[in-house]
């Protein structure tokens, strides 16, 4: 029986959440002016906090870590970059872009074989 075939869709709910939280977390790190702002900071924390929720109910109901953390490893930046440049506005080359989505597809990849 191979790992995904035990992976429910409340898994697969949960694992997304984790990975929204992880992206959105991550993209309000820079509102928090270094955690001194109270209200951003809080917004940011709390993100996390139902993240590793997710991540950890997921885990609790038999995930698997070996191919949970691999795989946030890939998505989370490819989606974190993403939105930083055609959302936010950051600068990055297709070269820069291509290299590190790969980068991140490599990982994501290492952890299912």
């Amino acid at each position: 029986m191979s790992v995904a075939a035990g992976l429910t869709a409340r898994m697969i709910v949960l694992f997304f959440i984790g990975a929204a939280g992880q992206v959105g977390g991550s993209l309000l790190l820079g509102r928090t002016d270094a955690f001194r702002n109270p209200g951003w900071s809080v917004a940011c924390l709390a993100i996390y906090m139902v993240s590793f929720w997710a991540l950890a109910t997921m885990l609790r109901e038999g995930g698997p870590l070996s191919l949970i953390m691999p795989a946030l490893a890939a998505i989370v930046p490819i989606v974190t970059i993403m939105v930083a440049v055609f959302v936010m506005g950051e600068a990055a080359t297709w070269t820069r872009l291509g290299l590190l989505t790969l980068a991140c597809l490599i990982i994501g990849y290492a952890g299912t074989v």
